[in-house]
């Protein structure tokens, strides 16, 4: 059985080439349907099916996610969604807020509960989920085109992660395993949407002590090699429970 009125929809960020993207899906509608029946009758989510324009065109693009099955609790759910998509279990999620404006969805009176999640694209190979017939990353400021509110979701996600990347050092999660200070530094200017100074900011983390050196630089670089840092989560873990100020 699903909550026809309610859905999880997960708005999955990357961080690939100096560009903050999104991941959207196609669904199949086939699959999608068979998903959805195994213990509900067909004639409950028909117009579910039938009037969604991601359903019906391959023009529209949608967040990836679901109804919610009766017998799920939302954040279980939604790391469900995550690890069924990208194929991956422990991944940095948050709940955005619940979208219900009253014709956000014109077919039908339908309650969304959003998510963010991170990840670093470059880090995972990602294996088509087994109800989409197309998932594809989309530049932030450049999405296709999308059912629903979909944009206005993905607007108060950004600025969910705005808001949390300026206390907790979240960002790391993007990253490579192993990154230079640059990178980081670009990672908060493309997420925050604006140039930090670069030596108040190299002097902001390097106090924090969250950043191991790794005693390796850059290879195949055509420009002066720089040192390779990572991010040391057990000094996190101890800062945060001290109270721990990230205020980029």
């Amino acid at each position: 059985m699903i909550f026809k009125n309610i859905s999880v929809d997960c708005v999955i960020f990357g961080f690939n080439d100096n560009k903050l993207n999104v991941l959207l899906w196609q669904a199949d509608p086939e699959l999608l349907q068979e998903f959805l029946t195994k213990e509900e009758e067909y004639e409950q989510i028909k117009m579910i099916i039938e009037e969604n324009p991601a359903l019906k065109s391959d023009d529209f693009w949608g967040l990836i996610g679901t109804h919610l099955p009766t017998n799920e609790d939302l954040n279980g759910y939604a790391k469900k969604i995550l690890q069924i998509t990208t194929g991956l279990e422990n991944v940095y999620l948050k709940q955005v807020e619940t979208f219900g404006d009253i014709n956000r969805v014109p077919f039908s009176r339908i309650l969304t509960v959003a998510y963010y999640a991170l990840i670093n694209p470059d880090n995972h190979d990602f294996k088509l989920s087994p109800l989409a017939k197309a998932v594809k990353w989309f530049e932030i400021d450049k999405l296709p085109n999308v059912i629903f509110d979909v944009k206005e979701i993905v607007a108060n996600a950004l600025k969910k992660l705005r808001e949390e990347v300026q206390y907790h050092p979240i960002g790391f999660h993007l990253l490579p395993e192993k990154f230079t200070l640059t990178q980081l530094q670009t990672l908060y200017e493309v997420i925050l949407g604006k140039n930090l100074d670069t030596r108040n900011f190299r002097k902001k983390i390097q106090n924090m002590e969250l950043l191991v050196d790794t005693n390796e630089k850059q290879t195949n670089v055509a420009h002066r090699a720089a040192k390779l840092y990572s991010f040391d989560v057990n000094i996190y873990n101890k800062l945060k429970k001290e109270g721990l100020n990230f205020r980029i």
